[in-house]
């Protein structure tokens, strides 16, 4: 499915990024691997991680090189970009996995513990696809190439809400804005720009404490590369024209994510003569159950999901 394709998988060393890598390989691409080898936490460096994939990659005949930095320096992702052009010719795709942890409760968290995931996360992504993106526009509005260019931002069902987890909820809601952005942004050079939701027993899950984790989640039932498939298919030409959504894969579930939007709304005429509106509290207390019927208004807790094929 990836013959001819170039990708650019970040935080490919270990989990999700890893097992993308390597199926993206198998499917024919030519994969650049990043990935800076820090901890869980953002501490440290180590390219081991990344040559590793590299070395499993090329062993299995796949072709594949390591580029190791750090992706919120917009100088690196850059010269990564370029890099990647040099050696392959192109880079038709981009998949950032690169992220860390830093949980503690909301009246807890310091600004460092604050600042570092949104970092990572959200300045990452922006890194990434700034560009990726001016490179993808300069090569098209040169040559027009009629094969579509693909990124895909790396989002959480966190960004709904997962108590201990401020930081990493808001910046990976934030990609989420990031990715529909862009998307419309983009989509006039013949980028696709899309977003996924994983969900996979990996390292991020399994330092969440055990009383908190999801039941039933393994390294069997929920490994990282029941994930892969996803990532690859969006990269390819399948693809075509698929841009500004959010879908998701976990274990055998896929699905598809609804952008936030009005669900309901009610109407009242605003007087030409003022500036605050038609509405006052009051009315808006009165109108509240009308708007709402039918609604949770207390969300503290996640959806359920509507299985459609049995």
């Amino acid at each position: 499915m990836l013959d001819d394709t170039v990708c650019i998988v970040a935080g490919a060393g270990r989990g999700i990024g890893k097992e993308t890598a390597k199926l993206m390989a198998e499917e024919g691409a030519s994969v650049v691997v990043n990935d800076l080898g820090a901890d869980l936490s953002g501490e440290g460096e180590d390219v081991q991680p990344a040559q590793e994939t590299v070395d499993g990659i090329v062993d299995g005949g796949g072709e594949a090189m390591v580029h190791y930095g750090d992706i919120t320096d917009l100088d690196y992702t850059d010269q990564l970009i370029r890099d990647t052009v040099e050696e392959y010719g192109a880079v038709h795709s981009i998949t950032n996995f690169a992220g860390i942890l830093r949980d503690r409760m909301i009246f807890n968290m310091s600004e460092e513990e604050w600042d570092a995931v949104i970092d990572v996360h959200l300045k990452g992504h922006f890194s990434l696809l700034r560009n990726a993106s001016r490179h993808w526009k300069e090569r098209y509005e040169d040559e027009e190439f009629e094969r579509q260019r693909s990124f895909l931002g790396v989002s959480s069902s966190a960004a709904i809400g997962w108590a201990g987890q401020p930081n990493y909820a808001a910046a990976k809601a934030g990609v989420l804005g990031l990715v529909r952005n862009c998307a419309q942004e983009l989509d006039r050079y013949n980028v696709r720009v899309n977003s996924l939701w994983p969900e996979a027993y990996t390292r991020m899950y399994k330092s969440i404490p055990e009383e908190y984790q999801p039941d039933g989640m393994s390294d069997e039932t929920h490994g990282p590369h029941l994930v892969a498939p996803l990532p690859a298919f969006l990269a390819s030409e399948e693809a075509e024209d698929i841009t500004g959504c959010t879908v998701g894969l976990g274990s055998g579930e896929l699905s598809f994510i609804t952008d936030p939007d009005r669900a309901r709304k009610i109407i009242t005429e605003v007087p030409a003569n003022t500036a605050t509106g038609g509405w006052t509290p009051r009315q808006i207390a009165d109108a509240w159950d009308d708007l709402t019927d039918g609604y949770e208004t207390k969300r503290t807790s996640k959806p359920s999901i509507p299985n459609v094929r049995d």
